[in-house]
């Protein structure tokens, strides 16, 4: 528990007010253009939690709690009362993991999991700071292992989940998920509700596996920062009752592809506009959805492999993905 911390985000953001000298409502009253309004600025300030990972001060979180747009400072607050600006922030949007760095002695550190293998049923405790509230332990179960969800959480596609009934609730986010020997086994991301106005837990939380955050740090340990994965598929769309009758099959999974990127790795293995991608990496297809949720996870250098469907016969493409290329236009 001591290396785990609590993240505070300041987002400076344009807002806009409205009028309320009582002059200019007078000057406005009546003249038919309604009420005025003024371009400004506003500080808006978001948290959850996070967890050192060694004792140079690395801290490991999720990239939505870090944030995106104009993030003009983090503040990393540790269970002794010690306050730092953190800085030099990487984030993987696809994974949604994140590190920021704070510099300061005498750094407690979470030890990650040497090992991937975890039980469903063995005992899981969830650290991290709900509701602002400060360092926070619940416990429960590993309740599932290798949750895969086609449709986007938020603004994240998730795959290989760890499943959780230890209590998780907004703040937890970014903290760890451990073992009963105090090892990390997972980055504690999401939860479900039970209902767009519920915010609390219903002991159904999920975790982003450790070897996950090891290939992200590895990443980042390598090359100093996150590579973008490029694939060149600018378009999916999902096969209707009547492309599938066409094509003589039993059921509409897959994935259509609707636009591929010239000279991209998709575009010289030879997959084009009309293809029906029914798996990636032997994983099958069943949506447009799916098969982003499958590329999104895909890694610079890493072999692809599409089973595809081309008028009306099946073929096998394989690539290799790319750093993303630097320039407007790119897909």
């Amino acid at each position: 528990q001591p290396a785990v911390v609590s993240v505070h985000v300041v987002h400076r953001e344009r807002v806009l007010y409205r009028y309320r000298d009582s002059l200019m409502e007078q000057l406005f009253r009546g003249s038919g253009f309604g009420p005025r309004y003024y371009s400004g600025l506003r500080d808006r300030v978001t948290g959850g939690s996070g967890f050192l990972i060694d004792g140079s001060g690395t801290v490991l979180t999720n990239a939505h709690v870090i944030g995106q747009g104009n993030v003009v400072r983090v503040e990393v607050s540790l269970p002794d009362g010690r306050v730092f600006e953190a800085h030099a922030a990487h984030r993987d949007e696809a994974l949604d993991l994140a590190v920021v760095q704070i510099e300061a002695p005498d750094l407690p550190v979470a030890p990650l999991s040497k090992s991937g293998d975890i039980l469903v049923g063995e005992w899981a405790i969830a650290i991290g700071n709900p509701f602002d509230l400060g360092p926070t332990v619940s416990i429960g179960v590993i309740s599932a292992i290798d949750r895969d969800f086609p449709e986007r959480q938020g603004e994240y596609f998730y795959r290989d989940m760890i499943q959780t009934d230890a209590a998780i609730n907004p703040g937890n986010s970014g903290g760890p998920l451990v073992n009963t020997l105090g090892e990390v086994v997972g980055i504690n991301s999401f939860i479900y509700t039970g209902g767009e106005y519920s915010l609390g837990s219903i002991g159904i939380g999920f975790a982003i596996p450790v070897e996950a955050a090891r290939r992200f740090l590895d990443e980042i340990r390598t090359h100093g920062r996150v590579r973008k994965p490029w694939h060149g598929i600018a378009d999916l769309q999902d096969l209707t009752p009547r492309q599938a009758e066409y094509l003589e099959l039993d059921s509409t999974d897959g994935a259509v592809v609707g636009g591929v990127t010239m000279d991209s790795p998709a575009d010289r293995s030879g997959l084009g506009r009309g293809d029906l991608i029914l798996s990636v990496n032997g994983e099958a297809v069943t949506s447009a959805s799916e098969a982003w949720s499958l590329l999104q996870g895909l890694r610079v250098d890493q072999e692809c492999e599409f089973e595809v469907v081309r008028r009306g016969k099946r073929q096998t493409l394989k690539f290799q993905v790319v750093e993303r290329p630097v320039g407007p236009g790119w897909n």
